[in-house]
């Protein structure tokens, strides 16, 4: 442990390593030039890279509030193999200019250029300065694998890993921690977008934030547009991280989108921003002919891209929502109707708690179909999780306007069900955003469900169709009981978010 007369010394070092040299204010064509000897060659013209390590290293990363004394000897190596080594400081922006933006500085050896040229892209990068809110580093080629999170000194160390979705959310996980911390307001793994359709009340513009585990649809939903025409439409703000204020508005982070490309052929506006020569790809297959070819995923199905915004439809300048109105938690489950409406702030609290989805087949073959909970749907939750719940339980009864939805994106009847395709999907929150939908309370799920979906064989998609009403009462009941166990364990939760379920 290092004594407390070193504190300060030790806080310093951890943020602003000292190294051999350090490159400061590079250019983006001068990031792809220092690159350009791991890029992979390609008729797109774009950058693309193959790396060692292809996802996040969840598993290797330790929260360290007291550094001791292994932790401390460990950093003294890393800084000694630093001060021989030539660093790239990119600083970046996160948020809008004029709407409590952070600071990020991001230090990583120059041999491992592409992630600061990433970081460049994805972020809306700033004059380089000594001073930020946020500091990542990440010396790539560490032979051991381990993140360090050191909330009190608002910095990541990234060792053995060049993965560029660990640096980016190495910055992202610390700007929600400091949200929740310091600006009374709760950091959120949520898509944005502004939904504008016609209400009974004439012409309305809907904010949305759309939730959801990886591989349940979040982009998806959040990029679509609902196949509204105008005076109707969508326009399309963040795709992952966004800060919602005591006040019911939300701040978003991001200058460009960072996306999977394993299903994106299958989705036009995301394929057309991978295709775009802009785009910095990572772990896409280039065949022989020097295509892209994003459906084999013979390097991994993680693969992914920092995509132009301009390069998606129905984007703007714009990243911050000035007023929330929905809120979308999208699961993926065999249960449950496509849409829901919550009745409650303390229901909607409990779902956001619950963070449910289902084990697919990307996470586990011999586990498709059992549940996944995850807080908040977001694994970047630093500590104290209940915090969360209460937190968002007490900004939805300030703003009592926010209505909550539950998505099943998955299928209705068990796993050989009806599918529910995301025609349903979008048809769904496009309903009910214009306020069409006919709801009725369902007394075995405890919220409201529409009588009837203007879709395709909506009537596949009633659970009902498929289970007596016994039988789903037994089913339901189970998972309510089992939904609440799961909930009781967090500790200062506010008890009538347990009781929500």
């Amino acid at each position: 442990m290092q004594h407390t007369d070193d504190r300060s010394s030790f806080s310093e070092r951890l943020a602003r390593p000292v190294s051999r040299s350090l490159l400061r204010d590079v250019t983006e064509d001068e990031l792809r030039a220092m690159a350009a000897h791991e890029a992979v060659p390609n008729d797109q013209g774009a950058s693309l890279y193959v790396t060692r390590i292809r996802s996040r290293s969840a598993a290797f990363t330790d929260i360290v509030y007291e550094a001791d004394e292994p932790l401390v000897a460990l950093l003294e190596q890393v800084w000694g193999y630093l001060r021989w080594q030539q660093m790239i400081r990119v600083t970046a922006r996160i948020g809008s200019p004029d709407r409590r933006p952070m600071l990020a500085n991001f230090y990583v050896t120059r041999r491992y250029a592409r992630l600061a040229q990433m970081f460049a892209m994805n972020f809306s990068t700033e004059l380089d300065q000594d001073y930020s809110d946020i500091v990542t580093v990440a010396v790539p080629e560490w032979h051991q694998r381990k993140i360090i999170v050191l909330p009190r000194q608002r910095v990541t160390y990234i060792l053995g890993s060049d993965y560029y979705g660990e640096a980016k959310m190495a910055t992202l996980r610390m700007v929600m921690h400091l949200g929740r911390e310091t600006m009374d307001a709760l950091g959120l793994h949520a898509g944005s977008k502004i939904i504008r359709v016609n209400t009974p009340r004439g012409l309305e513009e809907k904010g949305v934030l759309i939730f959801g585990l990886s591989g349940t649809g979040k982009t998806t939903i959040t990029t679509a547009d609902h196949d509204l025409e105008a005076p109707e439409g969508v326009e399309v703000l963040q795709d992952d991280i966004n800060i919602l204020l005591s006040n019911g508005s939300a701040l978003g982070s991001e200058a460009n989108f960072y996306i999977k490309t394993d299903n994106v052929t299958k989705q036009p506006a995301l394929l057309w921003a991978a295709r775009d020569r802009k785009a910095l790809i990572e772990n896409c297959w280039v065949d022989d002919d020097d295509h892209i070819n994003f459906d084999d995923h013979a390097l991994t199905t993680n693969g992914r891209a920092v995509v132009p915004r301009e390069a998606i439809p129905n984007t703007s300048d714009r990243i911050d929502l000035d007023k929330v109105d929905c809120l979308l938690f999208n699961m993926r489950r065999y249960d449950t109707p496509p849409i829901g409406r919550l009745v409650s702030p303390e229901q909607a609290a409990a779902y956001f708690m619950l963070g449910e989805s289902t084990i697919t087949s990307a996470d586990d073959p011999s586990r498709v179909g059992q549940a996944k909970r995850v807080v908040g749907f977001d694994p970047f939750v630093i500590d104290n999780p209940h915090i969360n719940g209460n937190r968002l339980l007490r900004i939805l009864r300030d703003n009592p306007g926010i209505r909550c939805y539950l998505l099943n994106t998955g299928r209705v009847g068990g796993k050989d069900g009806a599918n529910i395709t995301v025609e349903a999907t979008t048809t769904a929150v496009r309903e009910a955003m214009r306020e069409t939908l006919e709801w009725r309370y369902d007394d075995i799920l405890g919220y409201e469900i529409p009588s009837s979906l203007p879709v395709p064989q909506g009537e596949d998609l009633d659970p009902y169709r498929w289970y007596s009403r016994e039988e789903y009462a037994s089913m339901i009941g189970d998972l309510r009981r089992e939904r609440r166990e799961y909930l009781q364990q967090f500790k200062g939760l506010a008890p009538e978010i347990v009781d929500g379920v």
